[in-house]
């Protein structure tokens, strides 16, 4: 029986080679899934642009965050540079953060538009000026990559965990007349579990568009099919891969990433724990993705 190929499998293949996703997948499947084999089979396909598309399309930068003391307003910021040296240097980050703290304040919500933020002015300058500024000091391109603010408007906290390598932040937004510790905590709990599983694309299964679902409903078909079982259960085969798959994109139906802490409960189960909670939305960040 084949490997499952996943999406995550061709990203991990294109990161580490920066080949084609077509590449990468049929390399997967070539090796049944075999990540170190993969990357043997492209490297002779592929020779020495390997290395080179690998260079050319990585990137380097933070995620950082910023939440109001009151939890009611947030932000999530990605900023990009050319190395690993400047994304870690304290001056990028607090500017990373800088971003983060002015959109926090300003009390919208939702994406940010990249090109009319630099145009803005803070203390006195524009954010254009203050990143010219910083790229002239690093010696590199500053780029603000992407933003998202939050602002929760009555009972509600917003949340956030940046990874400790700074490549992945998360932002949640919970509402509801809970108790405010346990609302944050699980808020926290939810951005931490989101960070470690980067396949969470939607609060609930209810979220997935249907035009998505059946997509890939049809692929599960065609899948039954191509492996040869019988018509009368490939809908109850493909009707099964699609729940799964449902349960890997949608928080709510997860088991928490720490079941010793948690014990093996979903999150819908921990958000029950907390009360009269929901988990508005949430905004995931990964660095050169």
């Amino acid at each position: 029986m084949s490997a499952t190929i996943t999406a995550a499998d061709v990203k991990a293949l294109r990161q580490k080679t920066g080949a084609g996703m077509m590449d990468c997948k049929k390399a997967l499947q070539e090796t049944d899934g075999d990540l170190d084999k993969a990357v043997e089979l492209l490297r002779v396909k592929l020779g020495n642009k390997v290395g080179k598309l690998a260079d050319r399309e990585a990137a380097e930068g933070t995620v950082q965050a910023v939440v109001s003391e009151d939890g009611k307003r947030g932000a999530l910021v990605e900023v990009d540079c050319n190395t690993d040296f400047v994304a870690r240097n304290d001056d990028f980050i607090a500017f990373a953060k800088r971003i983060a703290g002015f959109l926090a304040a300003d009390g919208a919500a939702g994406p940010v538009d990249t090109a009319a933020l630099l145009e803005q002015e803070l203390d006195g300058q524009q954010v254009e000026a203050l990143r010219a500024e910083l790229s002239a000091t690093t010696g590199e391109n500053v780029v603000i990559r992407r933003a998202e603010r939050f602002a929760v408007d009555g009972e509600g906290t917003i949340q956030t965990y940046i990874h400790a390598t700074g490549k992945v932040g998360v932002a949640v937004q919970v509402d509801g007349a809970a108790d405010a510790d346990a609302r944050a905590a699980f808020g926290k709990e939810v951005a931490m579990h989101v960070a470690a599983i980067p396949a969470t694309q939607y609060v609930a299964p209810e979220d997935v568009p249907q035009e998505q679902r059946d997509a890939e409903l049809r692929v599960y078909e065609q899948q039954a099919e191509a492996e040869g079982k019988p018509a009368e259960i490939r809908e109850k085969i493909a009707q099964g891969k699609l729940s799964k798959w449902l349960k890997e994109i949608a928080l709510l139906p997860q088991e928490h990433i720490n079941p010793d802490k948690h014990g093996g409960k979903t999150i819908d189960q921990l958000r029950k724990d907390v009360g009269d909670v929901t988990v508005a939305r949430f905004v995931r960040f990964q660095v050169g993705e």
